[in-house]
């Protein structure tokens, strides 16, 4: 960064198509939990924007793991010809 930055350059963070959300304390988490969610299960990973990565915040970490956990039980699974299957 630094070395950018004495060239007055601009550092951009690439994160190579391994799509990642960061939820932090301050954000909405109720938001944050369906959002995680659909990125990584709504779009079944055939999307350009399918999670691939989750980084928690350590003081909520343990608290919305659970939440997601939870949420991933409630999903539609089967076969995936099944108008109602989510994941199939």
């Amino acid at each position: 960064q630094r070395v950018v930055g004495d060239r007055w350059g601009r550092t951009v963070l690439e994160l190579g198509g391994n799509n990642a959300i960061l939820v932090m304390p301050s954000a909405d988490q109720e938001v944050a939990l369906r959002s995680v969610l659909f990125a990584a299960a709504g779009t079944c990973g055939q999307r350009c924007t399918s999670l691939r990565r989750l980084l928690l915040h350590e003081s909520i970490h343990d608290s919305f793991l659970q939440r997601l956990v939870d949420a991933y039980s409630t999903l539609p699974y089967g076969d995936p010809l099944h108008a109602k299957t989510l994941v199939g």
